[in-house]
């Protein structure tokens, strides 16, 4: 099954704020594909493992794959040199040749500009092997292409290197089929930042490890965690030993490769004569790595797996969800561990492209449920972890949809650092909780909402924890989460016990913040005099929002894609009635150098029963480009619509417009 609201995640994204996941029709990744994780590689369990906390503790990738790192004196090696050739052996006893360098700049380095080659001899690697480990240094990121044999066929991986020193493990391209692998005859190394680099192997192994089959398990005396490695190694179940909910099994919904739980990034447009993205639901799409896999339903690669008795690491290679088998230049790194009452998640992301990318909404990560559990609650005070009243929404829409952005968006205030959510079933108190330290916002809504408890339904309930964050080429992207299931008091109390379990600092590296600040005074008057009042103005839709120190107002510019808007969440900051709040005031300035001279704008006016912005309940109004400042005085008190709470106003400040228009809004206030 496709879904039309992808396209709506891109103009979301384009407005640096987060829609959900890409979810399409994908193949059955089944609940029944069991490998025991005290079975499933005694090997691996035994090789250079990660630790628990490799994700978060600012080690490499090579180290979240080995618990060493190997220091060889550069003195130790043995190294002769012919006509451009230099033939080594290691203090490990690793021979081999190496090509291509400029020179060498002591024993174990060599200096290259474009391609550096090792030769290994005839029958080094003459043992069945299908994971390797390769020991090196390097100045540089770098790509190396890896031949070897499977069965008497010559074939070759490329795998990514980030710069630095340590261990860096891999599987074959073949591992999934169990295909033996035999002979690593050369390794080509390629620097990825188009910089001369010095690379140096220091010890190359390989080893047999289990193969799983596509969804492996692990346990412990609370949950059952799947793990799907068919699709790049997200999470498709979670089972609660503490339920006995008739017909729940799995709290996972994993229709297809969009949902699941899972990483997913949003990166740069295209780039002439370099990048070009694809095309989804008739929209050109953005750099988009997802960990499960792409819209034409191609998996992502696996990379690397280490499997414990408590605990899975895995490396895989997302697709670029709109190109149509395109492995993206990066890698995703999970690692689950089982702890008494909660699931803890370190991931890390690499990306190896050398693109500048733009701020985005981020997906911290993208969880989807089973349609069953149907209400989001959130704590959304500035008490927190007091025990303090929480929020709960039971009637939310399919968040992809433009009308309903702003009711599924829900900016966390600026001292609050309770931030955790949930999908409960309130009739049987019982839910699936997620926490991730140090996020903005949520992103939560419900797709075709039918109660399903079928983890392979349609319906789906999703929620991302988000900040915007600008992606830097090499520069790893690491964060934490925890998982646990239960009533809504146990969810509430496991995180609690358990809130300093991570900082997830890198969360606010590269980015840019979308907190609600507190308002001073009367949230009805609304006064844009300062850096910290603009931020009222929530939800930017094609809009930049700025503070103008001159005009002392906000500066609203428009962008590219039409429908420019902003949004005031007045449930956010207080309750109030339509009955008592009748009049609506804008002051506002147009330039008289704007593309045009005449402007409308539409209000979407949300009270009582419309919780979100809909036709039937709008007004347009015309606007005057003068450049002098005009109030706009509305009476809406003969507004059929305009009754009960006030939720919102959404103003579309120009109807019609080019990119680079701009409206400077003083005030806005209800009378």
């Amino acid at each position: 099954m496709k879904f039309t609201w992808k396209k709506l995640c891109l103009l979301a994204l384009c407005a640096s704020m987060l829609l959900g996941a890409v979810a399409c029709g994908g193949q059955d990744s089944g609940d029944t594909d069991t490998v025991d994780s005290a079975n499933t590689s005694a090997d691996a369990a035994e090789s250079d493992a990660t630790t628990d906390d490799a994700a978060t503790d600012g080690t490499t990738t090579d180290d979240a794959t080995d618990d060493t790192t190997t220091e060889t004196n550069p003195e130790d090696f043995l190294v002769t040199e012919t006509d451009g050739t230099a033939q080594v052996v290691t203090p490990d006893g690793l021979k081999y040749s190496v090509t291509g360098y400029a020179e060498r700049t002591d024993k174990a380095s060599f200096a290259f500009d474009k391609t550096l080659k090792y030769t290994f001899p005839e029958g080094a690697f003459s043992e069945a092997f299908n994971r390797f480990s390769v020991s090196y240094k390097s100045s540089e990121p770098v790509k190396i292409t890896v031949a070897y044999k499977v069965s008497k066929y010559d074939t070759d991986d490329y795998y990514f290197l980030e710069a630095g020193e340590g261990v860096f493990s891999g599987l074959p391209s073949s591992f999934m089929n169990a295909a033996e692998c035999f002979d690593i005859q050369s390794i080509q190394v390629e620097s990825l930042t188009g910089k001369a680099a010095e690379f140096s192997v220091m010890n190359l192994t390989t080893e047999t490890i289990a193969v799983p089959r596509d969804s492996l398990y692990i346990e412990n005396d609370r949950f059952r965690l799947g793990i799907d490695l068919g699709w790049g190694g997200t999470i498709n179940y979670i089972g609660d030993k503490n339920e006995d909910i008739s017909g729940l099994t799995n709290l996972v919904n994993k229709h297809d490769t969009g949902r699941l739980i899972q990483q997913s990034f949003y990166g740069t447009g295209p780039i002439p004569g370099v990048y070009e993205p694809g095309i989804s639901f008739d929209s050109q799409w953005v750099y988009n790595p997802v960990q499960g896999g792409d819209q034409y339903n191609n998996s992502s690669r696996l990379i690397d797996l280490v499997v414990k008795e408590n605990s899975v690491y895995i490396k895989s290679q997302p697709q670029d969800w709109s190109l149509d088998n395109k492995l993206t230049p990066s890698y995703m790194e999970n690692t689950y561990t089982l702890k008494d009452d909660r699931i803890q998640v370190d991931n890390r992301f690499t990306d190896f492209s050398g693109w500048t990318h733009p701020y985005a909404g981020q997906e911290l990560p993208a969880l989807y449920t089973v349609s069953y559990l149907d209400t989001f609650v959130w704590y959304d005070g500035d008490a927190s972890w007091t025990g303090d009243a929480l929020s709960s929404r039971g009637d939310l829409n399919f968040w992809g949809d433009a009308q309903y952005v702003a009711d599924c968006t829900f900016l966390l205030k600026e001292k609050n650092s309770e931030t955790w959510c949930a999908w409960v079933n309130p009739s049987d108190n019982y839910g699936l909780g997620l926490y991730v330290p140090n996020v903005d916002q949520f992103k939560a809504g419900r797709y075709e909402y039918n109660g399903s408890k079928s983890s392979k339904d349609g319906a789906t309930n999703y929620v991302a924890p988000v900040n915007i964050i600008k992606l830097v080429a090499f520069e790893p992207l690491e964060y934490s989460y925890l998982l646990t299931a239960g009533s809504l008091e146990d969810i509430r109390a496991t995180f609690t016990t358990h809130k300093d379990f991570t900082t997830n600092a890198a969360l606010h590296k590269n980015y840019t913040s979308t907190r609600l600040p507190s308002i001073e005074g009367d949230p009805t008057k609304l006064v844009f005099d300062s850096q910290s009042k603009i931020n009222a103005l929530t939800n930017p839709f094609s809009t930049t929002v700025e503070y103008d120190e001159a005009q002392q107002a906000a500066k609203l510019t428009a962008g590219p894609d039409g429908d420019t808007n902003v949004t005031v969440k007045y449930s956010d900051y207080v309750s109030i009635t339509a009955e008592t709040y009748k009049i609506l005031k804008i002051e506002y300035m147009i330039p008289e150098d704007n593309s045009t001279g005449y402007y409308e704008c539409d209000l979407f006016l949300c009270a009582g029963v419309n919780t979100n912005p809909t036709g039937d309940a709008r007004l347009r109004e015309n606007l005057i480009t003068d450049g002098e400042y005009h109030v706009l005085e509305i009476d809406l008190s003969t507004a059929s619509f305009w009754k009960g709470d006030i939720h919102s106003i959404r103003f579309d400040y120009f109807d019609f417009s080019s990119a680079g228009d701009v409206m400077y809004v003083k005030s806005i206030t209800l009378e």
